[in-house]
């Protein structure tokens, strides 16, 4: 299927939802950015294990129950919190550890593996009886065959943010040559480069980051039938 395909139904999905949808962005931007500017780093990795993973996975299923046109509200952000809270807490745990170990290796490998897990927390959701491992191998499973699609899927969003990586990028760059050769001109540009990227780049957000986890979200709601088909017929 082409990706214009799942672009096309996240923003039929997204038609007349687009409120909701900002605002969970922005709830979820909040509670994010306050919970990194805690300093001790034991702290922030309890916080992001045991608060941020479990809200990501909300993130990711208050977009499935977009795609399938259940109006979620606000509290949708907050269900995996509700739904085998400690199962999903240890799924982001695990996978972040996985797709880190792979990293290691390479690069290559650590992107694919990513790919390969990608779906686990969209099935977290549709299989409460399930547990993290068999998620992810599930995950595994379905995007046998299938990573290059997304990974493309993924790429045709890219060149939404490539001015703004490169503005932020020039400024940070400008700011270190600036700094070394005690140039207040390099430094007041690049600090204007870097404002102006990050501005941008957070302006597009609001809109990019509904519509690519919609998109991801009908990407795995394609297979999802399948998915659940198989797992009554074992179950049977």
């Amino acid at each position: 299927m082409k990706t214009s395909t799942y672009k096309t139904a996240a923003k039929s999905a997204l038609n007349g939802m687009w409120g909701i949808a900002i605002g969970v962005f922005f709830l979820y931007f909040i509670i994010s950015s306050v919970l990194g500017m805690t300093e001790n780093k034991w702290i922030l990795y309890i916080l992001l294990i045991l608060i941020s993973g479990p809200l990501y996975i909300g993130y990711q299923w208050f977009h499935l129950e977009l795609i399938r046109y259940n109006n979620p509200g606000i509290s949708a952000l907050f269900s995996s919190f509700t739904q085998n809270y400690l199962r999903n807490a240890a799924a982001y745990l695990m996978v972040n550890i996985f797709t880190f170990l792979w990293l290691l290796l390479l690069v290559v490998p650590g992107i694919i593996k990513g790919l390969a897990y990608s779906m686990t927390f969209f099935i977290l959701r549709d299989r409460p009886e399930v547990t993290v491992f068999q998620a992810i191998t599930e995950s595994r499973r379905i995007m046998d065959g299938r990573k290059k699609n997304l990974f493309v899927l993924i790429l045709s969003f890219l060149p939404w943010v490539i001015i703004p990586f490169a503005l932020i990028i020039i400024g940070l760059v400008a700011i270190a040559v600036g700094i070394g050769a005690k140039d207040p001109g390099l430094l007041f540009a690049g600090g204007a480069s870097s404002t102006i990227g990050g501005i941008t780049l957070f302006g597009i957000s609001i809109y990019l980051s509904p519509y690519f986890t919609t998109t991801i979200a009908a990407f795995y709601d394609r297979f999802a039938t399948e998915v659940n088909s198989d797992a009554r017929t074992i179950a049977n």
